[in-house]
């Protein structure tokens, strides 16, 4: 008898948010809210120092909607439960990247596209092995040998993942993509 068994995998969940009801009021306080440039998105911006976009009252829907899955997210993984801390929104356009990073201080991290054009550049996980593979020499592409892996970042889409797995974009081709990031600890409330 033979079996491959796939030991410690990286858990990513992909939610179809198109249900919110409050998608338009959110892309209003979007577009109301003051960003700026940063350092992690080149050529975009961001509002990681001027507003915690998830913690507006009108959004509150979104919010709730948010940590039900981060609920499931992190039962599915044996963990606490979760409450979002830090959040933002970034907006890129044509020549705007993400620079690979990670999420320091944090267990799970999301990103939610509200808008998303057709063609905007995918969300890239670099795979955490890589370090640990340097005298590997493959043959083929098989989901053990890749490098990475990529989500396409389509509208209404929101990506969980553990914030210690590394992560950008290439260059952006469209304009006006917009994500809503976050990041989590556990809960006061969490026994």
């Amino acid at each position: 008898m033979k079996r491959f068994v796939n030991l410690f995998p990286t858990p990513v969940m992909l939610v179809d948010m198109s249900s919110i009801q409050c998608k338009s009021k959110l892309l209003e306080i979007i577009d109301n809210t003051p960003a700026e440039p940063h350092d992690l998105v080149e050529n975009g911006k961001s509002s990681f120092t001027t507003a915690p976009i998830l913690f507006h009252p009108q959004l509150k829907e979104l919010n709730d909607t948010i940590h039900f899955h981060l609920d499931e997210y992190a039962k599915h993984l044996g963990l606490r439960k979760l409450r979002v801390t830090n959040n933002w929104f970034n907006i890129m356009d044509q020549g705007s990247k993400v620079v690979r990073h990670r999420h320091e201080g944090s267990l799970v991290s999301g990103a939610y596209y509200p808008r998303a054009p057709e063609g905007s550049t995918k969300l890239n996980f670099v795979n955490p092995l890589i370090p640990f593979r340097m005298t590997e020499i493959y043959s083929h592409d098989t989901p053990y040998s890749g490098f990475g892996q990529n989500v396409e970042c389509i509208e209404d889409l929101m990506v969980l993942f553990p914030s210690w797995l590394e992560h950008f974009t290439e260059e952006n081709n469209t304009t006006n993509r917009t994500v809503i990031s976050f990041n989590t600890m556990i809960a006061d409330d969490s026994v």
